[in-house]
């Protein structure tokens, strides 16, 4: 029996904790869980069977009793992640770290080196590698069909209420208390750009800003909170009362049933919910709220012999989703949101079958993620060399790391072999 334990009880790692009760029952025992919301450990720490006496308040306290178990998820938030790690690390467990490692990249290296040194694997929460999808894309590049990758074009759409409630009303919308948006949201394209080429940066420029979710921007009269008699209310796309609690189910998204990130409750009552965003960070306007990380962001990446790529960032679309264009000398890829088609220059054009066909979100790459870390755990793996352990995804955090100098110096171009030498 794999045991499993679990710091910081948010979304990705309930998720991945109920995937792996869920598919994985007979071989997996959630043995102690950690959050420093006392409401969340208990009703995740119920949702799980876990015993009273492992359910830890603070990670120090899971730590101080020794390994309790084999593998470690660390689901906390980015600016964390390495200080937790450490003692992790130091007592033997095989580790699950939602991404990002660190904005940061010294400690991204460090900590890598303490986990080689202490002969620990440390898998970072790149799902989308794990996703058909993009599996998909990347055998068709290694096969040549296309010929050679030339150029690579993402975008990621996060979709208008998506920022508004994680990057203006959520928790990473403070860059100091958390991570830039870019990082925060676009490590994954950033991962998958790295690994489509497969060989190392050359140079990195970026221009981005918070153009829209500030102060300039506020309708005349906009109060502090939604409910607090803003005359605005009745017109404004991002009125925490309509995304929150009245849009009808037709035209809901997401956002809505984030009840317990809402309140801190699992069973939050519509009471609940107005009372949160009466005084809560989630009712409060968008344009003035203290938020200051980045709502549009391009980055431009040289890998040498000709090869380039450029990732888009904006808050600015109606859906999340991704596009993206994979453009080789003998053909080309594209793909929108779940759809995806491979053009061989005067010779055919095919949309490329997936297992699971259309799958919101993240796919199948929370199920493959979770599904390759317990098998890890259970020495089964067979193959390693696709697996996201840290080491693998220092480059894209390198990249962002130079991504964001030159977008606070105005775009200028960073050499990737200044970076290192002065970032290390």
């Amino acid at each position: 029996m794999l045991k499993i334990a679990a710091i910081g009880l948010g979304s990705r790692a309930t998720e991945y904790l109920t995937i792996m009760q869920l598919l994985r029952k007979k071989e997996v025992e959630i043995v102690a869980v950690c959050d420093i919301a006392p409401q969340v450990l208990k009703d995740i720490g119920d949702r799980f069977n876990v015993p009273e006496n492992r359910r830890y308040l603070s990670a120090d306290a899971l730590f101080a009793e020794g390994k309790i178990a084999d593998g470690l998820i660390i689901g906390t938030q980015d600016a964390t992640h390495v200080e937790i790690a450490r003692p992790a690390i130091e007592l033997g467990y095989t580790i699950l770290m939602e991404k990002p490692i660190s904005g940061n990249y010294a400690e991204c290296v460090d900590l890598a080196k303490r986990a080689e040194e202490k002969g620990v694997r440390i898998v970072v929460c790149h799902v989308l590698r794990y996703w058909d999808y993009y599996q998909k894309v990347k055998q068709i590049i290694t096969s040549g069909e296309m010929g050679k990758l030339v150029t690579v074009n993402h975008t990621e759409n996060i979709g208008y209420f998506h920022f508004a409630h994680s990057y203006v009303r959520g928790d990473w919308h403070v860059e100091a208390d958390s991570t830039p948006s870019l990082l925060a949201k676009c490590c994954h394209d950033i991962d998958l750009i790295q690994w489509f080429f497969d060989k190392p940066a050359v140079s990195v420029s970026s221009l981005g800003s918070l153009e829209y979710f500030c102060a300039k921007n506020a309708p005349e009269g906009a109060t502090e909170f939604c409910l607090g008699g803003c005359p605005a209310k009745k017109d404004c796309v991002y009125d925490a009362e309509y995304h929150y609690i009245t849009s009808p189910l037709h035209k809901s998204t997401f956002v809505k049933f984030k009840k317990r990130r809402l309140t801190g409750k699992a069973g939050a009552t519509k009471a609940d919910i107005y009372e949160a965003l009466r005084t809560g960070q989630f009712g409060k306007c968008v344009y003035l709220h203290d938020n200051d990380v980045c709502d549009n962001q391009t980055v431009s990446i040289d890998f040498g012999d000709g090869q380039t790529a450029l990732h888009t960032m904006t808050a600015f679309s109606k859906g999340c989703f991704r596009s993206c264009h994979y453009m080789g000398t003998k053909g080309e890829l594209v793909g929108r949101h779940n759809d995806l088609r491979l053009n061989v220059f005067g010779k055919y054009s095919r949309k490329i079958g997936r297992k699971l066909g259309h799958l919101p979100g993240h796919g199948d790459g929370d199920v493959g993620l979770a599904l390759r870390f317990l098998k890890i755990l259970g020495g089964e793996a067979e193959n390693l060399d696709d697996v996201t352990f840290i080491q693998q995804t220092l480059p894209s955090h390198a990249i962002i790391a130079a991504a964001e100098i030159s977008r606070k110096e105005n775009g200028r171009r960073i050499l990737m072999e200044d970076f290192y030498s002065q970032s290390l």
